[in-house]
């Protein structure tokens, strides 16, 4: 008999794919029974897993049939009471000393779309030789298995709470007069810091926090264009900052007290400094391909190891479990921390950033003036394009093929291919071209010391990638 042809595949973090198409409850069960046989296979106990959801169309639904699935297949299962965030999920696996964590959501995608994400013992996205396994099962089909487990319906998010508490100065923050404004997007981090805050005397401003698995009709991305209303709540309210998490709660999106969209670009050098400057906290910085140029120049100034890995937190995580990791982190606004958890956590940076702001005395927009004057501008932009089928190989190749030596009269100093291809040019500007692993498109990223000079250099790259895609290369 041959075997059936596996159309799950897992990408940058996890398997993701349109509700009743390719998510289908039967593929949530293959999936659940093929994670629980590779789990049986590698321990001498009956595996226990954790499983959480978030507010996305029948992720309840579909966070049953799995833990039904895995109890089936001879594990014992905590399944969450409700909804939770992506690092509550993490958190609880950790503490409950289960041997993995799944947590049905499509993060940031469409509302159309949902997803499963497996986590390790360590709390950390499951590793590249784990789900290819699963995968592998998946097509070879899974022998039952002889004992069925049991299925507990938990609260985990105490437990994600307490680590919470332990990481950030809670305390400080409460007596703190701030004015913050929280969105949640309509995702699983909702009440997550009013709960943490309660009868503290900041007040706290919330909006989009409700359960909506239609998102109110945005997109679950805490990125400028999907945070209007969150821009004109800070400025409405005189705010310190806005704060916004995405669909599952593991990335943030920040508002300067400004009003002004703060990109990763900001953002990540903003929590780095803080560590080291105020915190004089030290460790191994790591961050991915995309993220720019000003923490390397942050870390190289205070005498910290800086490393550039591929995108996806992964990447990042694995550096986390095996060096002394300061702070790790990526373009899309996930950020984690080598004290913490191996995970990417955007309630955990928005506490951040509000101790950041109770410790210090500072504004976001005075700090960022300062970042500036000592290491320079940043001005990031990202476009994407349907990707009309062209493999990452392949795509690479053509880049390369016809790269140019100046891009935007700027000489092409350094050319990069370990995820895509990054042109690094002589200013430090750099134009990155690269197919996405969460979703059928490409992604076109530029970073340069000026609006300007990033819109032009960009403009460059989308004409380079519209040649791609109507086969004039």
């Amino acid at each position: 008999m041959q075997p059936e042809k596996n159309c799950i595949h897992f990408g940058t973090d996890g398997w993701r794919a349109v509700i009743a198409e390719g998510f289908t409850f039967d593929n949530v069960k293959k999936v659940a029974v093929a994670l629980a046989t590779l789990l049986t296979k590698k321990s001498n106990h009956a595996p226990r897993i954790v499983i959480g959801y978030d507010t996305r169309f029948h992720s309840e639904a579909f966070a049953r049939t799995a833990a039904q699935a895995a109890a089936a297949s001879g594990c014992n299962v905590t399944l969450s009471k409700t909804v939770v965030s992506t690092p509550a999920v993490s958190a609880a696996t950790v503490s409950l000393g289960a041997d993995a964590g799944i947590v049905i959501s499509a993060s940031h995608n469409p509302p159309h779309f949902n997803g499963f994400k497996i986590k390790t013992h360590q709390g950390a996205s499951a590793p590249e030789e784990i789900t290819r396994e699963v995968e592998r099962l998946i097509s070879s089909g899974v022998v039952p298995a002889t004992r069925a487990g049991m299925i507990t319906v938990k609260d985990i998010a105490p437990l994600y709470f307490d680590r919470l508490k332990k990481a950030v100065d809670i305390p400080l923050i409460k007596r703190s007069r701030l004015t913050v404004v929280i969105d949640p997007l309509y995702g699983a981090a909702m009440g997550y810091i009013n709960s943490l805050l309660k009868n503290g005397k900041c007040k706290l401003v919330n909006i989009h926090d409700k359960a909506d698995p239609l998102f109110g009709g945005l997109h679950p991305e805490p990125i400028e264009e999907n945070l209007p209303e969150l821009i004109t709540a800070v400025k409405q309210n005189c705010a310190s900052a806005g704060l916004a998490t995405d669909g599952d709660g593991d990335r943030i999106g920040v508002v300067d007290d400004k009003g002004r969209y703060l990109s990763p670009h900001r953002v990540f050098p903003l929590l780095l400094y803080y560590l080291c400057k105020y915190k004089k906290m030290s460790g191994k910085v790591v961050q991915t391909i995309s993220l720019g140029y000003v923490s390397e120049r942050i870390a190289r100034d205070f005498g910290i190891t800086f490393e550039e890995v591929p995108i996806g937190f992964k990447y990042i995580a694995s550096r986390i479990l095996n060096e002394k990791i300061l702070i790790g982190g990526e373009e899309s606004g996930g950020y984690g921390y080598g004290n913490f958890l191996p995970e990417r956590d955007g309630v955990l940076n928005s506490l951040f950033l509000m101790e950041l702001l109770a410790s210090t005395g500072s504004s976001l927009s005075a700090m960022l003036g300062e970042i500036e004057k000592k290491y320079g501008t940043s001005a990031f932009l990202r476009t994407d394009f349907v990707n009309p089928g062209i493999e990452k190989d392949d795509f690479v190749a053509l880049i390369k093929k016809h790269a140019p030596s100046r891009i935007a009269g700027l000489k092409v100093k350094n050319i990069k291919d370990y995820d895509g291809v990054e042109f690094v040019l002589e200013d430090d500007s750099w134009l990155l071209l690269r197919p996405s692993g969460t979703e059928p498109i490409i992604r076109v990223y530029c970073e340069s010391p000026g609006i300007a000079g990033t819109r032009k250099i960009i403009n460059w790259g989308q004409k380079m990638v519209k040649r791609i895609k109507t086969g004039q290369y």
